[in-house]
């Protein structure tokens, strides 16, 4: 691989001991400096005599009218390496040189490798600025263009160590801090952000985290995808997305007998075979786990493979009503709530299959009848990450630097052997089993925290080296533990949160104390120490978890009662006549108005016909609030910490009526996930199901009706919707 000196700006190439380096991920703008380009350079630092290049000097050297935009960016990932002692750099503008196929083939099926290996990534967010926090409404972080593009994907998965920079190279936060946003941005799962390895996701989960993503051409919207599914094939523009998608879900299967791969559904529906088209089929699928890979149907195994024919797959079949060739398959792997996932199959001339009705996934509660046959399969594991062993005792560099909003404080006591090597920065060392406190104080130990360094063993036997950072924030007595707040830790070399650098603790005066791990090119391990105000934007970072949105399916009709909604998008379901999806927040609710339908209005007649007509449906609302009860009820749907809840009451004057009145009290409906109140003689309750087809919503809220004088009825009529049901979505 190429990299590029932060102090020269010359390209180098490495084949073996590749020297620490930092990387850049960003998104192409208009003037990219190419691999050409930065050879111009090279005549530029010799006239520098091997002095640090900056920005002024590229100016200097190039004509006026020259474009400057791609050489800045250049300059100042260079810059911010060589502040923390990075002599290399990888930038894939400059250090790919496109004009050669063979060399762009290498790059793209080792990219994944060079941001993995990379000690750090640089994330350079052109169209974001740092005046708000990401937590902020105001924000535009979250809708920055790096979010949607296909190659950032595996820039974000692939790092040990992410930070973010806004459009003036401003620091924003780092993967860790920021990752419930990320999360909520992007769809993935806050434990990959924290270092899950991504292996242990199914295909369709990792293809629907790149379901929203564009790439320039349509080919690289499987190129991008390698790294992240461990595959390797040659690059081929203008094949086509779909044949590129193709090829890639072929390259998947030779390594992965997951049928989640085929656990997608598409746009326009129709006869299909069992292979996705692009990334944007499995926009649904992020809840699908893994299939059962040690299950074998009948004498057949589970394995399957892709030969000139078609895809050779053994898959368990229940014969469908009509038409008689048409199959339910299941696909032997369930969502997160358990249900299994089947497809519609096809028997056409000559014995083959196509998938029916490809724009339908059916989900079930129940499991697929399989024959008790067994089958040992034995499987490669991933190869582990090179983990830098030692039997010598090791002694650690650490140096804590106050940011200037933290200048106040005061090293009260300094552990021995640390050194003050400027007015706010402190370094000390760390050996095994040896903990190092740092205390700050200002003015008094009231407003004080301790920053704590550990190093130890992790392992006996390997002599891993564990390194742990700890805050600790006030108390009485500074100098002992009792009536400390303990944060999050971040470790250096860990086996628990390997990827946490941030942490974050509230001082009594409601300021808070932020201590950052900072990504080095040296040995040395630095933390960089930041203080804020409740008035500043950084303090939105100890706001709320964000957490994600919750899909459900509502009916239009309940009995009589009509939801109160433009019926707009929306679909036929097997059990209920009409449905809608709603989306509810996290920690969040929607209040749902049903009501029995009264006369018509009448917008274009003459006065006194609106008049009579209003006093006719006046007569009628006290009629049937006589007779039947009243006219209108409310049903809330929330969401809390990704459980949903529900609330139903025939009480209350509007929805904003009944959300003020829920706002107050919805803490004791956390987890709720059925209701039921009274009208007249009957009683009305509400649940929250599991869906029944592959869509944006895993939930269904149902209704039914009960006595009052037999409640023992709510279990029967419950079985028997549940038979319906089953039996409906067969149909």
């Amino acid at each position: 691989m190429r990299l590029l000196n932060t102090n020269t700006l010359r390209v180098q190439e490495f084949f073996t001991k590749i020297p620490r380096y930092v990387i850049l991920s960003h998104t192409w703008e208009d003037e990219e400096i190419t691999f050409q380009d930065i050879q111009n350079l090279a005549t530029l630092a010799d006239t520098c005599n091997g002095q640090q290049v900056i920005f002024d000097d590229i100016q200097a050297l190039f004509h006026p009218a020259q474009p400057r935009k791609g050489y800045k960016k250049v300059v100042q990932a260079c810059v911010r390496a060589r502040n923390n002692a990075f002599d290399w750099i990888w930038i894939d503008s400059c250090c790919i040189n496109k004009e050669s196929s063979a060399e762009l083939s290498e790059a793209i099926n080792s990219m994944y490798q060079y941001y993995e290996d990379a000690v750090v990534c640089y994330v350079y967010l052109f169209d974001v600025s740092a005046k708000y926090h990401p937590r902020n409404p105001k924000s535009n972080f979250k809708r920055s263009r790096w979010f949607e593009r296909g190659w950032t994907l595996q820039e974000l998965l692939a790092p040990e160590y992410i930070v973010f920079f806004d459009k003036d190279w401003t620091k924003i936060g780092t993967r860790w801090s920021l990752r419930d946003v990320i999360s909520v941005v992007t769809n993935i799962p806050i434990d990959v952000l924290e270092g899950r390895p991504i292996d242990k996701y199914s295909v369709a989960q990792k293809m629907s985290w790149a379901a929203f993503r564009e790439t320039t051409r349509p080919e690289d919207e499987s190129y991008c995808l390698m790294g992240i599914f461990s595959v390797s094939m040659p690059p081929i523009y203008g094949e086509g997305g779909e044949k590129a998608f193709m090829r890639l879900q072929q390259e998947i299967i030779r390594v992965s007998d997951d049928r989640s791969i085929f656990a997608w559904i598409s746009e326009q529906g129709g006869e299909r075979g069992l292979l996705a088209r692009s990334p944007w089929e499995f926009r649904y699928s992020g809840q699908v786990r893994a299939s059962s890979t040690d299950a074998i149907i009948g004498n057949s195994p589970s394995s399957y493979s892709f030969n000139n024919n078609g895809l050779h797959i053994h898959l368990p079949l229940e014969i469908h009503d009509s038409p008689s060739d048409v199959f339910l398959a299941s696909l032997l792997c369930q969502t997160n709530d358990g249900s299994y996932v089947s497809v519609y199959l096809q028997r056409t001339t000559g014995g083959y299959y196509v998938r029916h009705n490809s724009g339908r996934a059916v989900l079930r509660s129940t499991s697929p009848p399989l024959d008790d046959v067994r089958e040992l399969t034995v499987r490669e594991g991933p190869i582990p990450r090179i983990i830098h062993t030692t039997g010598e005792k090791v002694v650690s560099q650490n140096h804590v630097n106050l940011l200037p909003s933290a200048r106040h404080f005061v090293c009260s006591r300094l552990p021995p052997g640390a050194s003050i090597s400027t007015e706010f920065s402190v370094e000390f060392k760390t050996s095994q089993w040896q903990s190092t406190d740092l205390t700050y104080e200002y003015p008094s130990k009231h407003e004080a925290f301790t920053l704590s360094a550990a190093e130890r063993v992790r392992d006996g036997w390997t002599f891993h080296t564990r390194l742990s950072y700890f805050l600790r924030i006030g108390g009485e007595d500074v100098n002992s533990i009792v009536g400390y707040r303990w944060y999050d830790d971040f470790d250096i070399n860990r086996d628990y949160h390997p990827r946490a650098d941030y942490m974050l603790g509230s001082l009594p005066n409601s300021c808070f104390v932020s201590a950052c791990l900072e990504m080095r090119g040296d040995e040395k391990n630095l933390v960089e120490v930041d203080y804020f105000s409740p008035q500043d934007s950084q303090s939105e970072g100890v706001a709320t978890t964000v957490g994600p949105e919750l899909g459900f399916w509502v009916p239009f009709t309940v009995g009589s009662y009509e939801l109160q909604v433009r019926r707009t998008c929306c679909l036929v379901d097997e059990w209920a006549e009409f449905t809608t999806p709603v989306v509810v927040p996290d920690s969040d609710f929607l209040v749902l108005e049903y009501t029995m339908p009264m006369v018509e209005e009448v917008e274009y007649f003459p006065e006194e016909i609106k008049r009579k007509g209003n006093e006719l449906e006046a007569d009628q609302r006290d009629k049937l609030k006589g007779e039947e009860g009243p006219t209108t009820f409310y049903v809330a749907v929330g969401c809390h910490q990704s459980v949903p809840w529900t609330y139903i009451t025939f009480e209350g004057k509007s929805t904003r009526d009944v959300q003020a009145d829920l706002q107050s009290r919805k803490e004791d409906l956390y987890g709720q996930t059925s209701a039921t109140d009274a009208m007249s003689h009957r009683k009305l309750r509400v649940w929250i199901g599991p869906g029944t087809h592959l869509d944006e919503a895993f939930h269904m809220l149902r209704f039914e009706w009960v006595r009052d004088d037999d409640d023992a009825v709510d279990g029967e009529m419950e079985e028997k919707e549940k038979e319906e049901q089953e039996s409906m979505v067969i149909d």
